[in-house]
């Protein structure tokens, strides 16, 4: 029995042995479940972050703002184009003037001509590339536009338009999308020679980056370092937040890896340098290279020099901490390390980075190029949703061509601050504010606009929504309703300047005065507007009757509800903004036709098609004859009337103008028409308080500071069939032969019998000069 006993807990033994297999081989079919787990669920999340990659990468990567242009200037042989215009248009749009252009954007002056490196720029007729043109001119116009390359003449030349501001997107970021091929090579060795040395040879990640950066922050003690390559810092920008966590980091490299499988180097590259964060200006954040070489410097990506380009790299290691505008003695330490960091790789030699390392920095200042433009912006926007309904809500990746001159509102802006100052000081106003358009006075194109004494501040735009009482600018719709009976007025038609009381109602008798309180007895029709007498400009109206002004007025463009039966409206009791007034006088200046304002020209949709475009809708408004007799009566105001300060220095452009003040002089209005432009400024508080100055002293002196830093065109009306030059006595009589006083134009078809008449009162001595005088009733019955 014990042998039995003996021999079977021997037997027993051998058998625990596959237990310890079989515990082994569960242990391994559960790690290779695990594996197989892990395994699946990285390829099942690899899948879900290629889907998610590819539709970003393939489909729409960003919501582009809208990108919103300046005009279009057209050049053709005979156009009243000076060479002082020219440097200034491409001034404008930020070319720059060199003694050889060699690249685009680049000009050279010669004598009588320009020779101009057109960049290449996509219109919205079509792409145009970048070659080099001399503009030749003759007898202040352009004689002949020649290509240098080709050696040929043609008829257009046309320069590409300056960038002026941005709309954003949904997303709110601004940014401006460059291909590749457009980038300029070193710019693109410079970038990855400085932050991902090996990007051509790793698979979205590197470890040899890593190693090397754990290396050297735990030999330093702290981060210095990090090991991310170009495509990882394109994930967390594209896909990723700024959360810092070892989760974020695997997802990082993984979709890196899966983003480097999928795309091509190019493509990464591409995407790469329109996405990186470059800095901020106000709450705009500036992405991209081709955004910020435009912030900073004033020039397309293309165009930056060497160590323009090192400067920009540089920011990617940390946009804020190097910024250029805050901290340039910092930025300029970073750039040139760049630069020792190219010249280590013999990208460049010594001698060159001695060269750009000593460059200064030469940013241009916040705002300098890309400005958010607010008064103009404010009429963009409200053309838009006028001409494109709901589709203006979306506007993501357009293009927008606007009527925009960077260089009449760059002298408006510094027109208005720089004298607004000066006529706060003189007056002890602190609060003193005013508003200034520009519009082209043929097309009623709007060129500039300022809403404000601050003109980049998107406060409350007076020249868009300011209606005040408009005073003596109302005179020049008056004689315009007269002088379109030229069988009854003319310019040398004789008006009472008398005494006047009008009767409004049983109790309320009406006592206009002249400015200075003195009566001429009569005085001519041109010369009562040239002096901006009141008395006659109501005796006038009240004659014409309510019924036949209000008719002007609406034909100019003025809105009907504004537009009151009261006698006082002969004086300007009618509340318009300057921009209505801007409308009012293009009828004027040019010849009778009514073009509507706008700022629009074309709006091009993110693959290129046409989705806006204007066209010319100008319709004849009021006679060409009593436009053009009217506008001449304007000359003479500044020739010798209420605006002949302007004459000391600006004689030789025949100006137009007209002043205007109101009551108690709480409003200075001035409206200036030159050869190409119109001009309205305003100037007064918002409280509706006096402020002592009149349209001569306040907005006229604006004006004047306009043409010195914008110079006008000389003004030369088309003269209208039946207009002819006629000789006037001191008495105002015609005289066809013998010695005049002075000549008048006159609308007849006769002049012969019309030598042979008299004028319509008896003549008294002719008026003298006198100073506006808008002193109509208060504003119980100006409403």
């Amino acid at each position: 029995m014990k042998k039995q006993t003996v021999k079977s807990s021997s037997r027993t033994k051998p058998a625990k042995k596959p237990a310890k297999r079989s515990f082994k081989r569960r242990v391994g079919y559960f790690l290779l479940k695990v594996f197989l787990i892990i395994a699946a669920i990285t390829i099942i999340y690899g899948i879900y972050l290629d889907q998610k990659i590819k539709e970003r990468i393939d489909g729409k990567v960003w919501e582009l703002p809208a990108a919103v242009y300046g005009q279009i200037v057209n050049l053709e042989p005979g156009s009243a184009y000076t060479q002082d215009d020219l440097i200034s248009i491409l001034n404008g749009a930020q070319y720059r003037q060199v003694l050889t252009a060699t690249r685009p954007g680049e000009f050279v002056v010669v004598k009588n001509a320009i020779e101009i490196y057109r960049r290449p720029f996509i219109f919205p007729d079509g792409e145009e590339k970048a070659f080099r043109a001399r503009i030749t001119f003759t007898n202040n116009q352009i004689s002949q536009i020649h290509n240098i390359e080709t050696g040929r003449n043609f008829g257009l030349f046309r320069i590409d338009p300056k960038l002026i501001t941005m709309m954003r997107s949904a997303n709110g970021e601004q940014r401006l999308f460059v291909p590749l091929k457009n980038y300029p090579e070193f710019l693109i060795k410079t970038l990855i020679a400085t932050e991902d040395r090996r990007f051509y040879e790793h698979d979205g990640i590197s470890l040899y980056s890593i190693g090397r950066a754990i290396v050297t922050n735990f030999s330093s003690g702290r981060t210095v370092q990090g090991g991310s390559t170009l495509t990882q810092q394109l994930v967390k920008n594209l896909f990723l937040t700024n959360e810092r966590s070892y989760i974020r980091k695997i997802r990082e490299a993984y979709m890196s890896i899966i983003l480097d499988a999928r795309y091509s180097k190019e493509r990464i590259l591409e995407l790469y340098l329109n996405e990186v964060y470059l800095g901020q200006s106000g709450d705009e954040e500036i992405h991209g290279f081709p955004l910020a070489s435009l912030y900073y410097f004033g020039r397309p990506v293309d165009e930056l020099t060497l160590d323009q380009q090192a400067l920009l790299v540089g920011m990617v290691k940390g946009a804020s901490y190097y910024n250029p505008w805050s901290k340039p003695e910092r930025a300029i330490e970073r750039r040139n390390v760049v630069l020792k960091l190219l010249e280590q790789q013999e990208l460049i030699d010594p001698e060159l980075y001695e060269l750009l390392s000593k460059r200064p920095l030469a940013v241009l200042p916040k705002g300098g190029v890309i400005s958010p433009q607010p008064g103009f912006m404010q009429l963009v926007r409200r053309e838009l949703r006028q001409k494109l309904g709901d589709q203006a809500d979306n506007l993501s990746g357009m293009k927008i061509f606007t009527t925009f001159d960077p260089v009449a509102q760059d002298a408006a802006e510094r027109s208005v601050v720089d004298h607004l100052e000066a006529l706060r000081q003189s007056r002890n106003q602190a609060d003193l504010e005013a508003a200034m358009v520009i519009i082209d006075r043929q097309t009623g194109e709007i060129r500039a606009v300022i809403g404000g004494s601050q003109p980049q501040y998107a406060g409350f735009n007076r020249a868009l929504l300011a209606r005040r009482p408009i005073g003596s600018l109302i005179k020049p719709a008056t004689y315009l309703t007269a002088l379109s009976n030229p069988d009854r007025y003319r310019l040398n038609t004789w008006l009472d300047d008398k005494p006047l009381s009008i009767r409004l109602d049983s109790k309320t008798v009406w006592e206009p005065k002249n400015f200075d309180k003195q009566y001429r007895n009569q005085v001519m029709i041109v010369d009562a507007l040239a002096y901006s007498l009141n008395i006659p400009a109501v005796n006038l109206g009240m004659e014409l009757g309510m019924a036949s002004t209000e008719n002007t007025l609406k034909s100019m463009g003025v809105p009907g509800n504004v537009i009151k039966s009261v006698p006082a409206r002969f004086l300007g009791s009618i509340e318009l903004t300057p921009l209505e007034v801007a409308q009012m006088y293009q009828v004027i200046a040019n010849n009778g036709q009514q073009s509507p304002l706008s700022v629009l020209r074309f709006v091009m949709g993110e693959k290129g098609e046409t989705v806006y475009q204007s066209y010319p809708q100008a319709h004849q408004a009021v006679s060409a004859q009593a436009a053009y007799l009217t506008l001449f009566a304007m000359q003479q105001v500044v020739e010798y009337g209420t605006a002949k300060s302007l004459n000391q220095k600006f004689s030789q452009y025949q100006l137009a103008a007209k002043t205007g003040s109101t009551n108690d002089l709480r409003d200075s209005w001035f409206t200036g028409v030159d050869g190409k432009e119109i001009a309205v400024v305003w100037v007064g508080l918002d409280n509706h308080q006096p402020m002592q100055l009149t349209g001569s002293t306040g907005a006229l002196t604006i004006y004047r500071e306009y043409l010195n830093n914008h110079p006008p065109q000389r003004l030369t009306p088309v003269v209208p069939p039946n207009i002819q030059r006629v000789g006037v006595t001191r008495q105002g009589d015609w005289a066809c032969s013998g010695p005049v006083a002075r000549t008048l134009p006159v609308w007849s078809s006769n002049i012969q019998a019309l030598c042979a008449g008299r004028p319509q009162a008896e003549p008294q001595p002719e008026s003298r000069q006198s100073e506006e005088a808008p002193d109509w009733l208060k504003e119980l019955f100006s409403q």
